[in-house]
């Protein structure tokens, strides 16, 4: 083989990467044999090694993501689910971050417990939550002096960390500090950095879901004041400024 032969042979640097993050993936079927100096058997042992460390970071991860629902189940039930759940080709390739994000809807196919799937939807979105982008919350003295007409015409917006979740069972016990009572959703919150749950009737949460596209408070109190009576409707409203679901719509 002459020198230009040679060159031409051998893979380009994302060739390489690509089939060397296949073997790391995918195991010792997709293994490089002619990416490494060292012999076949030392180069795989090595990849073993680290795909297990890997996997291993991927599992740990889940569990840090849904600490309750590790509870609720059990170490057994969660890990067994958690193994599968990351041998996913899409999963495969997921930020260590973002890894949970498909957990719930992955154990509404492979798990019979109700309860379970919704605490893994409320665990995700208390992550997200979490994360969201920081906002002052609207309060009741930003509107407190306010005329009719200009409480009327307020522009509001959700908070960033606002997140509901419409519940189909009775609440895992690992959520026992909610009370005894079997709300229809959650609402989660972060009015002052700290992460706070809210049980709610479908009616507040009908109106919770009305926020986004309300645009002023005026157009927010007529969504509520359909489902029922003027004092109804202001008590939903002052919870959900209470609670730290809302913000001054800016721009």
């Amino acid at each position: 083989m002459t020198s230009k032969q040679a060159i031409r042979a051998m893979p380009s640097l994302a060739e390489g990467q690509t089939r060397f993050i296949a073997c790391l993936q995918k195991g010792p079927g997709h293994f490089p044999s002619d990416l490494f100096a060292e012999s076949n058997e030392r180069a795989l042992l090595g990849l073993k090694a680290h795909a297990n460390t890997i996997s291993h970071a991927r599992l740990v991860a889940l569990e840090q993501a849904y600490p309750k629902l590790y509870a609720h189940m059990g170490h057994e039930q969660f890990h067994a689910l958690s193994r599968d759940y990351i041998e996913q080709d899409h999963i495969l390739t997921c930020d260590i971050n973002g890894i949970g994000a498909d957990f719930a809807r992955f154990l509404t196919d492979r798990c019979r417990d109700a309860a379970a799937i919704d605490l893994a939807r409320i665990e995700w979105a208390w992550l997200e939550s979490y994360r969201s982008a920081d906002a002052e919350p609207l309060a009741l003295g930003d509107i407190a002096t306010l005329a009719e007409a200009d409480l009327l015409a307020f522009p509001l917006a959700p908070h960033p960390a606002l997140r509901l979740i419409t519940l189909t069972a009775p609440l895992s016990p690992q959520l026992a500090e909610l009370g005894e009572s079997d709300p229809h959703a959650l609402m989660i919150v972060r009015p002052q950095a700290r992460i706070l749950f809210h049980p709610l009737t479908a009616g507040a949460q009908i109106i919770a879901e009305k926020i986004p596209g309300a645009g002023t408070m005026g157009n927010l109190l007529g969504e509520a004041l359909e489902l029922g009576e003027e004092a109804t409707a202001m008590e939903h409203i002052m919870m959900l400024i209470q609670a730290g679901a809302l913000m001054r719509h800016e721009g």
